[in-house]
């Protein structure tokens, strides 16, 4: 009896030494992971000037976020408690700008219009993340990094709404944002809360076609997102 209990003791203690081994590999290891994830948007808008025939942007209306939508193939490297991720991020954005008459004419309300757009776009940012939080059941990130947004501007939808010329928007093929967020994991599912923040101009002006009139346009925004995604 005494012999079984002695080479039963010794598997225990190899089984505990190899143990502890895979988990100081597992540590120094880099781990690859990918996954998928899907989500909502709404812009915020960064605008300083953006006047259009007669009319400049409203900074005191109720301007209405449109939701736009993403679904975004991601992979992600892992060492220690840091990891990098890149994604490809499929989108669309929809945007809407309240405007309101320059100059009305004496005793008269200032007349309004509308301009709204929407942009089918391809994403791709670089997030240097931390898992401050992180076990097999559940995790906590903060992530942070540069995102360039590609626009696809021969599929872009725009409507002047109110205006007397017939106008179009050139809008800008690329576009740079700095994202900060933070993310939540239960297993293998995961949630993302993020903000994008504008860093460069959306438009080279909006361009009137009958005269080929150019008027002056610096406007950015900024992004809010919620996303839910599964790693694999």
């Amino acid at each position: 009896m005494n012999k079984y209990r002695l080479i039963l003791y010794v598997l225990l203690i190899a089984t505990s030494f190899n143990l502890q081994a895979q988990n100081k590999v597992e540590k120094k290891n880099v781990m690859f992971n990918y996954g998928i994830k899907i989500g909502t948007n709404a812009s915020t808008y960064n605008t300083t000037k953006f006047d259009i025939d007669g009319y400049k942007y409203d900074k005191q209306a109720i301007h209405s976020n449109k939701i736009g939508f993403s679904v975004s193939p991601f992979i992600r490297l892992t060492k220690w408690d840091f990891y990098l991720q890149t994604e490809c991020d499929l989108g669309m954005t929809n945007q809407s700008f309240d405007l309101v008459e320059i100059e009305p004419a004496d005793n008269l309300t200032a007349k309004k219009a509308k301009y709204e757009l929407t942009t089918y776009c391809i994403q791709v940012p670089l997030l240097f993340g931390y898992n401050f939080i992180d076990n097999n059941i559940y995790g906590m990130s903060i992530f942070t990094g540069p995102k360039t947004k590609f626009i696809l501007t021969a599929h872009d939808k725009q409507h002047f709404e109110n205006f007397n010329l017939d106008l179009y928007e050139d809008l800008r093929s690329r576009i740079y944002y700095w994202e900060i967020g933070l993310g939540v994991k239960i297993h293998r599912i995961f949630f993302d809360f993020a903000l994008d923040i504008g860093l460069s101009r959306h438009t080279n002006g909006i361009i009137a076609k009958e005269t080929n009139k150019k008027y002056y346009a610096n406007r950015s925004d900024s992004n809010l997102s919620f996303s839910i995604g599964i790693i694999l």
